[in-house]
């Protein structure tokens, strides 16, 4: 095995032996305990460790086991021409296993007096860290063969540089690990040196978390609380003193507004005094108005209706007279049976009778057409025209001609096709033709709806 990483030490004994399977490869080695002193910086201590527990196995079967004494020191005795297991442990630490190989001693050399020896490099135990693969110890990382070219025992040297690289791997992330909590130790020192307490706080306590146990970062947060507890009295002082000069402010700034309150109070109510002194004066001259007005009101309100008895009883008068003389009589005009007339003659003759007829009924303007038109009532209700359906205010038309129709025919139309100001003017034909139409005072009524946009 290479020197600088085991520090083998070859002894070559020789002893005559009776048989070649006699003989035993007695291994020797050392176990030392490593320690690590964590603060912002990292301290490593390495020592003997005694009762640390080896154990040689077969397979299964326990061989051998022993501890090492005092200075970290133990002897194995391998039997020959088989396969073991060296295994080095202790509590709390990571165990440490080689492969131990006896077979292909030659015959001639082993009858030749063969008492082979071999020395292990030292095993160095230590404690692990949170957060670190150990998983690549569970292998063995060094394998013991026999050598013919030195006719003795040493290490498989590529089987040993795996194990090599599994160690380094391991031991460069704990030292990774170690660096970060010191450096956050050191960055909490320099926060509780200016001093800045809640991240000085925060940086130990993950410290803390990286590697639970250590007692740096614990001691530095009792300086922290120290820090916090100066610094909230700092704070609680200033506070104090800010609360006073606050209530010193508010209270001056209080006064100030009392004093203007009370100025402004005492102009506002001889405001008040002026103003109401104002307004009795104008609601007296006010309420003298009122009365003179509903006096001159109530004169001419007297005098109307003195008028207008006058003008009622006149006029009752006068319909009394008019209804006690009694109508004058005439006889009715003979009728003639009339012509046959082509049809366009017909139109023409019917409209100028209707004329005729309408003007007939006409409501008497004076009192002797009132006489008239008493007596033409009378004549017609005793020949039954009037229950006939024969109006005295009858409208007449042209025959074969419905202008209500045409006009509300037009509207509609009009309305269909939006034209709603043009529908609006035949809707108000129709109601001419018709009065009072449901149709079309309905129709007429939402064209001005929609004329004004709601």
């Amino acid at each position: 095995m290479r020197k600088h990483f085991f520090g083998i030490v070859i002894l070559f004994l020789c002893c005559s032996l009776s048989r070649a399977q006699e003989w035993t490869l007695r291994l020797s080695s050392n176990v030392e305990f490593r320690t690590w002193k964590l603060t912002t910086k990292a301290d490593k201590d390495e020592g003997p460790l005694g009762g640390a527990s080896i154990v040689l196995t077969k397979g299964s079967t326990i061989i051998s086991q022993t501890k090492s004494d005092g200075n970290g020191d133990f002897t194995v005795m391998v039997p020959a021409n088989a396969e073991f297991i060296l295994t080095v442990s202790y509590p709390g630490c990571n165990t440490k296993k080689f492969l131990i190989i006896t077979t292909g001693v030659p015959d001639n050399i082993a009858k030749d007096r063969f008492l082979p020896s071999f020395s292990i490099g030292g095993f160095v135990m230590a404690k692990p860290f949170p957060g670190i693969d150990y998983s690549g110890l569970q292998q063995t990382l060094v394998k013991v063969i026999y050598e013919p070219r030195i006719k003795n025992f040493d290490d498989d040297e590529p089987y040993t540089d795996a194990g090599l690289n599994i160690v380094t791997k391991i031991r460069d992330a704990e030292n990774i690990l170690i660096e970060k909590f010191c450096s956050t130790n050191r960055a909490g020192d320099a926060a509780l040196a200016k001093p800045d307490c809640p991240l000085a706080k925060k940086l130990y306590n993950e410290a803390i978390a990286l590697i639970p146990g250590e007692q740096y970062p614990v001691i530095q947060l009792a300086k922290v609380g120290d820090c916090l507890k100066a610094k909230e009295d700092a704070e609680k002082k200033a506070a104090d003193a800010a609360a006073a000069k606050e209530a010193a402010d508010k209270l001056a700034a209080e006064k100030k507004l009392s004093d203007k309150a009370n100025s402004e109070k005492a102009a506002a109510e001889k405001a008040e005094a002026d103003k109401l002194a104002k307004e009795k004066a104008a609601s007296d001259k006010a309420e003298a108005d009122k009365s003179a007005k509903e006096k001159t009101e109530a004169n001419k309100l007297a005098k109307e209706k003195a008028a207008a008895d006058k003008i009622e009883a006149e006029r009752v008068a006068k319909e009394k007279a008019i209804a006690n003389k009694p109508p004058v009589k005439e006889k009715p005009p003979v009728k003639e049976k009339p012509k046959p007339e082509p049809e366009k003659e017909k139109v023409v003759k019917q409209k100028d009778t209707d004329e005729n007829k309408t003007k007939s009924k006409a409501p008497p303007n004076n009192e002797r057409d009132e006489q008239k038109f008493s007596y033409e009532t009378n004549h017609k209700r005793e020949q039954g025209e009037l229950d006939k359906g024969n109006s005295l205010h009858h409208k007449p038309q042209v025959l074969g001609e419905n202008k209500y129709k045409t006009a509300i025919t037009k509207a509609d139309g009009f309305f269909k096709t939006k034209r709603y100001q043009e529908a609006k003017t035949a809707y108000e034909e129709a109601l001419k033709e018709k009065l009072n139409d449901v149709y079309a005072t309905g129709k007429l009524a939402e064209t001005e709806l929609k004329l004004s946009g709601k």
